[in-house]
């Protein structure tokens, strides 16, 4: 009797094999044969589930990011919940590449991005994923706003850019380090805009 293959299983399989290769080599490394054999499977197999490259490039980066949004969803900010600065910190700094999944998230974002920079396919993908991190942040920043969390003065449109950069900022610099170098200046980083943009943060920073 034939073993049952579930679909949706064996193309996170065949995502997490591009990531590697990705998070190793880069995005032009990344072919529809290169990701069969790092995933075990033969081309055949790879192309019955994704027509074309671009395609299987794009469900990866979609899983990638997936997979970042589940840890988030674990960080609860709200009623019964962290205060705003807690959250925001904790979520930039789950962003650092402090061990080798991370890392590897870093660098398959960056490749993905510089790939946007010159498909307008990719640009689109990435465009969309932005609104709903937009739409997330934008929740968040006015549930902060009304706890009087945010600091003076803070237009929660900018914040809500100011911070999409800022994740953007942390993935980019990580990729240029060398391996096993501090990041404390990422940290701090963090720190500082915690700081800058909400009242317990700004408290935190005078405190210490």
């Amino acid at each position: 009797m034939p073993r049952y293959v579930d679909k949706e299983e064996r193309r996170r399989h065949v995502a997490a094999a591009l990531h590697r290769i990705a998070a190793r080599e880069g995005l032009e490394s990344v072919s529809i044969r290169t990701v069969a054999a790092e995933a075990g499977l033969s081309v055949g197999a790879v192309q019955r589930d994704f027509g074309t490259k671009d395609e299987l490039l794009r469900f990866a980066l979609r899983e990638m990011l997936a997979n970042v949004e589940r840890r988030f969803s674990e960080i609860r900010v709200g009623p019964g919940g962290l205060s705003f600065a807690e959250g925001l910190r904790r979520v930039l700094t789950d962003l650092l590449p402090t061990d080798d999944e991370r890392l590897a998230e870093a660098r398959v974002w960056s490749a993905f991005y510089a790939r946007a920079a010159v498909d307008a396919g990719f640009a689109d993908t990435l465009a969309e994923l932005d609104a709903r991190a937009r739409a997330a942040l934008r929740s968040a920043v006015g549930w902060a706003g009304e706890q009087g969390e945010l600091a003076p003065g803070q237009d929660p449109d900018a914040l809500v850019e100011l911070l999409l950069v800022l994740v953007d900022g942390i993935w980019l610099s990580a990729v240029r380090q060398p391996p096993g170098a501090s990041l404390d200046a990422q940290r701090a980083a963090v720190a500082a805009a915690v700081a800058a943009v909400t009242v317990e943060g700004g408290r935190e920073a005078r405190r210490g």
